[in-house]
């Protein structure tokens, strides 16, 4: 354990530095709801719907442990994002011991044991799963899948029916924490049968435990709305798939944090069909060997049932990626250690050995490489591009990445280079129309959300984005029939709401302003806008108390809305109130430094 313990510090310890990236940021950095303790529920409740960006298909998930985790951490850890890391570190830990003891449970050499358990943990097509900490959908669930493997070992050695609840939990929380949980069942059933237990009366309870976990979980699913996409099965491409992520798994020369664009098309060709032949052809050398080789057919059959269902035999809406092979490459990793033991000679096994141990170590020294990538978004996503440079994904958050740390030209650069690969890619039109805006090329802003508008008749953002350039150019009546429009397509949508009532404040007409605020802050009570704007309104009637009332409204309901500080700190250096004024700017700038309004009246303040 303090071997392993050691092994994994030393090769992630460059991730406990790494910031929040990729899906990190909406998932968790600007995820309000994490604050509060009764989102528990909420998540058991409801689903989350995933992004339409990959494969033109929405759905939703339900992974409700996964969040409570999430949860739990953001009130240990804040928005630190060490410590997330570091969760993620000891899980990855956790999973590479309970490795070594289902190992050692059907009685696999120490030795043997140990070298799969650290050849595993160092692999670098594990890195995503590890260093990212969104990629906490692939560490949990394999804990809790390795946690029922050992209880339905125990069980059926000793018949405890507390090992059999301890079974039914362990398989609960791996569905609770990734639909593909599941996979537990077929690795569960490939175990015991290793074991030597392959009598009806022996399975019998756990075909029950099974049953029942899947009744509660689908019924959870429904209760909470969650539907995934559903697509028939690509099965001409399951073989060219399945020997992409095995050349991932051995040879991770070039790594992307985002594989979409490598998923193979459903068409008939020489090297889908190529490819099926010889993966039909390695499934029949299993069976046929089975007994001659067992060590090493089980490890190659634990890796064929946990990757196959990604390689389209289950409709996955981002495609491919390299965390689904994180509980499969342990099968791999197990199989070639095996295989060594199985060398005709001593002399071919020890240079068999020594190749293992150049593949590991190399293996570590790409790991290190892509460690560093992860700590930094631009390096990631540039590094990844050249893995997968046909990926408009990454362009598009690289695009994002550049305009964050203030290099808008190489933003502009990034999502031009994502249209030229998806002339259609919404987000992309929308990002680049707002930094065409803030360069004062409006026309050219108009002209991209109105190809947004074509591109996604449905989506409300880019009505509200061109309500944007018309309220900024003076056009009041063209701003609110635009945002009118957002709002029809979606009667929720509290930006548009609140950009409505600031045209009608724009035309003189308060109490129209004031109705479309108070609506905007009845749809959605967490959001901080509608009340500053609402605050405004007042201080623009003369209605300072009113207007004091609102600004302490957003930030009770909204803490991390900056501008919520600065107008209230703006209201009380009006009013004579520089001390309070000044904690205000001060509060505002903590939570976006590059608040240079709030700068200028602060270094102001203390001049004065």
């Amino acid at each position: 354990m303090a071997v392993s313990g050691c092994w994994v510090g030393l090769l992630y310890w460059h991730a406990l530095n790494a910031p929040f990236v990729y899906d990190d940021t909406v998932a968790i950095q600007q995820n309000r709801s994490l604050y509060s303790w009764h989102s528990i529920i909420t998540y058991f409740r409801s689903s989350v719907p995933l992004s339409g960006e990959y494969r033109g298909h929405g759905g939703s998930i339900y992974r409700p442990l996964i969040w409570f985790g999430f949860i739990v951490e953001r009130h240990l850890w804040g928005l630190n994002a060490s410590g997330y890391h570091l969760t993620n570190l000891l899980l990855h830990w956790i999973n590479g011991i309970l490795g070594f003891l289902l190992l050692q449970r059907l009685k696999i050499r120490p030795f043997a044991s140990a070298a799969t358990s650290l050849i595993w943990l160092g692999l670098p097509i594990n890195s995503e799963a590890v260093a990212w900490v969104s990629g906490r959908h692939t560490c949990q669930p394999t804990l809790f899948i390795f946690l029922s493997l050992l209880a339905a070992l125990s069980y059926v050695r000793s018949q405890s029916y507390w090992m059999l609840g301890c079974y039914f939990g362990a398989l609960l929380a791996a569905v609770l924490s990734n639909e593909w949980g599941f996979l537990a069942v077929p690795l569960a059933i490939l175990v015991i049968f290793s074991d030597g237990h392959e009598t009806l009366r022996t399975w019998l309870p756990l075909y029950a435990v099974v049953i029942a976990v899947a009744g509660l979980y689908f019924a959870l699913r429904s209760a909470a709305d969650a539907h995934l996409p559903i697509h028939v099965p690509a099965l001409l491409p399951v073989g060219v798939a399945f020997f992409q992520y095995l050349s991932w798994m051995v040879l991770p020369i070039q790594m992307s944090v985002e594989r979409s664009s490598d998923t193979p098309l459903n068409v008939v060709s020489i090297a889908s069909l190529g490819a099926l032949v010889a993966l039909l052809a390695l499934i029949f050398c299993l069976v046929r060997f089975r007994q001659r080789i067992p060590l090493v057919t089980s490890g190659l059959t634990w890796m064929l049932l946990a990757i196959l269902p990604f390689c389209g035999i289950v409709f996955i809406y981002q495609g491919m990626a390299e965390r689904y092979t994180y509980l499969a490459s342990a099968g791999l990793v197990f199989a070639i250690v095996a295989l060594a033991w199985r060398m005709p000679s001593r002399l071919i096994r020890r240079w068999f050995e020594c190749a293992i141990v150049l593949w590991a170590l190399w293996g570590a020294w790409r790991l290190n490489a892509r460690v560093h990538d992860w700590g930094n978004e631009i390096t990631l996503f540039e590094a990844s591009l050249k893995a997968t440079p046909r990926s408009a994904v990454l362009l598009y958050d690289l695009g994002v990445s550049y305009t964050g740390i203030g290099k808008p030209d190489e933003a502009i650069m990034a999502y031009q280079r994502a249209l030229e690969l998806n002339p259609r890619y919404t987000s992309v039109l929308l990002n680049l129309g707002s930094l065409l805006r803030n360069k004062g090329d409006y026309p050219g802003a108009l002209a991209l959300y109105r190809r947004a508008i074509t591109a996604d008749s449905g989506n409300p953002d880019p009505w509200v984005n061109l309500g944007n350039v018309y309220f900024q150019t003076g056009s009041m009546q063209e701003a609110r029939s635009a945002y009118e429009k957002a709002i029809s397509l979606k009667p929720t949508d509290t930006e548009a709401i609140t950009n409505l009532g600031a045209v009608f404040q724009r035309l003189g007409n308060f109490e129209a302003a004031k109705n479309q605020y108070e609506r905007a802050i009845a749809t959605d009570r967490t959001r901080g806008a509608p009340y500053c704007d609402l605050g405004s309104l007042f201080l623009a009637q003369g209605n300072q108390e009113a207007a004091v009332q609102a600004f302490v409204s957003a930030i009770r309901n909204d803490s991390s809305y900056a501008p919520a500080y600065f107008d209230l700190g703006a209201l009380y250096e009006q009013t004579g109130n520089e001390a309070l004024a000044q904690q205000m700017y001060e509060r505002a700038l903590q939570l976006q430094p590059d608040y240079e309004a709030a700068r200028t009246r602060l270094d102001r303040l203390k001049r004065k």
